[in-house]
């Protein structure tokens, strides 16, 4: 998102030039109004003082300082608003593409569920024997024992996968032969998807909306195909119902906090809400504005007005999903007024100042605004000095008293115009500089919510396969194992092209030696004898609701990489005994790629932010997988594991150091997904998602510290002299005012190759070259470097009618009025007569007694200018009262 910069495409709001995005947003976004009235304010007063230098009769025009104030005012504001509103339409964006894919991941294992169960054996059976001349399953002994156990297995299944509310088996002609929940008493089905279950050439079919299966669930949402017999033949349709309204609230409640306004919403196809985290705001069934061809849209809605925000699914594994989208809305009253500088309290001045001033986090324009403004106060600064400067001499004339204060008073205004730009910028820096660490945070809790998501699926996975009948049965007798190892090789390798994240799934038996693998390249496994402890383990369960999980560790399994291999025991038909388990091996290098690649934090342009990085780390800090191949899988991460080691379902966010850059850390801790690493799963595993995004380096180039000005006490009387003050390196120096002929930038300078360090160059002034002398290295031992030409000044001094020269100078102080006798001067033999002052002052300091050296032209003029050739040192005469004239 961009703001147009032209003229022409501005609109005015309150006498301001706005981009017209911002003319109907600005009012509601509280800081920046603040600054807006601060500044009208301050250009009212700006006003008066051109008014009053017109009427002076000095020849002091503010005119051009007024407009150019003006001019950056409105750069100003529309800057500061445009960042504003890019970081919440970004948050909005979050938000939206977050609700929809969280539940597209989730739907995406339910379409291989249900290809899966309905192949299941027991299921197929079940169907065969009621079609097989028993009409009434209600009326035959041994179907209704069979149902029971057919029942008592769906109730297995959903213990582990709790994301289903019920199980339903129908025949062809749509009559209810088994289903998990006895309080539904719906005895045949009308729905188009038993037709459609039972035609369709797709692996599954989706349904949502109601449905008379369920009847009190207006947004049912079912997964149904068809059971067929080993030749073919359709016996029925299996459908498992998944609890979208519950999933919907756990997706919800991770995406609202108790102080966000927004609500955020998933519409269907129509743009109809068919989940909405406060429907009491946003309705179900309620008709919502999509924009999808824009960042961003302000609706309205019930008669308010939101700022909203629409996403599709990025789809998941080639599934696209039902064709939903996020949908988020923030009243717009509220969007652009959370505080999240909180987030900054902990930091460091030094890092906080590295990271909120690094020229990386902010675009030209909004960088240009300090250095612009820098420009215009040194501008007005050097006219108030000049004309300052001009009034030595003159005090006898009537308004010169009046002059003085006219031109404090612009000098005043100025500092405190040049203040407010400078802490509205500071102040944006911090937002968004909190905004970056919020959103590391937020987007850390979603990638540990994608993996405790997925991994949640492998330890119901392998509980499932190991009820498998076939599996049980034949490795009851262990004798003919070895011989039905390609059945049950053909069982896995269908499990595998259903589930893809895993690179091989083995069976073995008792003894922990291999039966049979899905994966082809992995067949030489076979017969081995599994030696790893979580095989032992596995073995060693009590009941189908076990499981074991390997250390995230190398393994021979996975080509001697990390991975997580999960283990249940396949127990006898009677479930008396272990026969053997299964071993599925977890696929983690492409999988946790691609949990972290969706978590990366994306600008405007959905394009993940460069150098932004995603890392799991175990409790010890350890990598379990990174976006970035230079952070090794294994190893230690070098990051103190402290700073984001927080309880379970947790985070917090803070600025690190990580190779000589820092970095917006936000991260999360692991807790869990429904019964996984819940209150009854003996599993626990601290793992902690880390979200990187690089701020700046560690070492940067500081600013050069601001030196405070000589508090010199003011004489008045008729024996007094008026000093120039100006800076120097770090040191402040002056000179008699009366020898100060102006400022003026040192933009002009002209430097000579070769000519030494005296001579910084020459200025073209008044018709004829001068030569300009920088006297840094003179003056101070332990000078710091110059500050950039283009920032320095240059004071012209007159030495006598026939000759001028200048002084290459940092910045301009005060000129005020001394006595003569306060004025100590210095021998002019003192060091060889090559000291360039010739008297000291002292000053008032808060500490110390301090002395401001005077600089003597005549001296500096000795020191330096016979190097310089004579004839350029020569102007034509030319009065003091013609040059105050010109």
């Amino acid at each position: 998102m961009s703001l147009p910069t032209a003229v022409t495409c501005m609109l005015k709001y309150k006498n301001i030039d706005l981009a017209p995005d911002l003319a109907g947003l600005i009012r509601h976004m509280n800081s920046v109004e603040e600054y807006r009235e601060v500044l009208q304010g301050l250009q009212s007063v700006w006003d008066n003082l051109t008014l009053l230098g017109q009427m002076s009769g000095t020849g002091i025009d503010m005119s051009g300082t007024r407009q150019s104030f003006n001019q950056l005012t409105s750069s100003l504001l529309n800057q500061l608003g445009g960042e504003i509103l890019k970081k919440t339409v970004l948050e909005l964006g979050s938000k939206a593409q977050v609700a929809v894919d969280i539940l597209v991941r989730n739907l995406y294992e339910r379409t291989a569920d249900i290809g899966f169960l309905s192949t299941d054996e027991d299921i197929r059976a079940f169907l065969a024997m009621a079609l097989d001349g028993h009409p009434d399953v209600d009326e035959t002994a041994d179907l209704i024992a069979l149902r029971a156990r057919l029942v008592a297995r769906f109730a297995e299944y959903v213990a582990k996968y709790s994301v289903y509310s019920d199980i339903i088996l129908l025949d062809t002609a749509g009559r209810v032969m088994a289903r998990l929940d006895p309080d539904v008493n719906v005895p045949v089905s009308h729905a188009s998807l038993l037709k459609t279950a039972m035609e369709t050439d797709a692996a599954y079919v989706e349904t949502f909306g109601a449905i008379d299966l369920l009847p009190d669930d207006p947004r049912a949402m079912v997964y149904s195909f068809r059971v067929s017999a080993p030749d073919g033949k359709v016996l029925g349709v299996l459908c498992l119902c998944f609890r979208f309204a519950n999933e919907m609230e756990r997706i919800f409640a991770n995406l609202a906090s108790p102080d966000d306004w927004s609500v955020v919403t998933l519409l269907d196809a129509a743009g109809r809400v068919i989940a909405s985290s406060d429907p009491f705001h946003i309705p179900l069934g309620a008709s919502l504005t999509r924009s999808d061809d824009a960042s961003y849209r302000i609706i309205r809605f019930a008669g308010q007005e939101y700022l909203a925000s629409t996403r599709p699914s990025k789809g998941y594994q080639g599934y696209g999903g039902p064709g939903w989208s996020g949908h988020v809305l923030l009243p717009i009253q509220h969007a652009f007024n959370k505080d999240a500088s909180t987030l900054l309290g902990h930091l460091s001045r030094e890092v906080l100042e590295a990271v909120t001033t690094s020229p990386s986090l902010f675009g030209e324009a909004l960088r240009s605004i300090p250095r612009q403004a820098e420009r215009i106060q040194r501008d007005l600064n050097r006219s108030v000095w000049n004309g300052n400067a001009r009034q030595s001499g003159n005090a006898v004339e009537a308004n010169a008293g009046f002059s003085k204060i006219l031109l404090r008073e612009i000098s005043n205004t100025g500092a405190r115009t040049k203040d407010v730009f400078e802490r509205s910028i500071d102040n944006l820096h911090q937002t968004v500089v909190s905004a970056m660490l919020q959103d590391s945070r937020f987007q850390a809790a979603l990638a540990i919510d994608i993996m405790d998501r997925n991994l949640y699926e492998r330890a119901n996975d392998c509980r499932w396969w190991a009820l498998t009948s076939a599996f049980r049965s034949l490795l009851e007798a262990p004798a003919a194992a070895h011989e039905a190892a390609d059945t049950i090789a053909g069982v896995l390798a269908y499990i595998n092209s259903l589930y893809t994240v895993y690179s091989n799934l083995i069976v073995f038996d008792r003894d922990g030696r291999v039966v049979a693998v899905s994966n082809p390249a992995e067949r030489a496994l076979v017969g081995q004898r599994l030696t790893e402890e979580w095989c032992h383990r596995t073995l060693a369960l009590g009941d189908s609701q076990d499981y074991v999980v390997s250390g995230f560790v190398p393994t021979a399994l996975y080509g001697g990489r990390h991975t997580y291999v999960y283990g249940a025991a396949i127990r006898s038909l009677s479930g008396e005994r272990v026969v053997g388990g299964v071993g599925i091996v977890f696929d983690s290098e492409p999988q946790f790629a691609a949990m972290l690649s969706d978590a990366l934090p994306r600008n405007e342009a959905h394009c993940i932010q460069p150098g932004a990085l995603g890392v799991f780390v175990d409790a010890d800090g350890r990598v379990i997988a990174c976006s970035d191949a230079r952070i090794a899988v294994g190893a230690q991460i070098d990051i103190d594991t402290e700073r984001f080691d927080n309880a379970p379902g947790t985070g917090c966010a803070t600025v690190v150091a990580l190779e000589q850059q820092y970095y917006a850390l936000g991260a999360w801790s692991s807790a869990g997904y429904r019964e996984y690493k819940g209150e009854g799963d003996p599993y626990s595993s601290r793992v902690h998602a880390l979200i990187l995004v690089p701020l700046c380096e560690t070492l940067v180039e500081r600013a050069r510290p601001e030196v405070p000005a000589p508090a010199i006490a003011l004489d008045r009387g008729a024996d007094s002299v008026e000093v120039a003050t100006f800076l120097i390196g770090n040191e402040w120096y002056g000179v008699r005012a009366a020898q100060v002929l102006e400022a003026v930038d040192a933009a002009g300078l002209t430097v000579v190759p070769g000519a030494g360090a005296d001579l910084a160059g020459y200025l073209r002034y008044d018709g004829c070259p001068i030569p300009v002398f920088q006297v840094q290295h003179i003056l101070q031992k332990d000078a710091v470097a110059p500050g950039p030409t283009n920032l320095q000044q240059v004071i012209i001094l007159q030495r006598n009618e026939t000759s001028r020269f200048g002084l290459l100078v940092d910045a301009l102080g005060d000129i005020p009025e001394v006595h003569r006798d306060r004025l100590s001067e210095l021998p002019g033999m003192l060091a060889g007569g090559c000291v360039l002052a010739d008297s000291i002052l002292p000053v008032a300091d808060r500490e110390t007694e301090r002395m401001l050296l005077i600089l003597g032209v005549e001296r500096i003029h000795a020191r330096l200018a016979p190097g310089v050739t004579e004839p350029l040192l020569k102007v034509a005469h030319s009065s003091r009262v013609d040059l105050l004239a010109s």
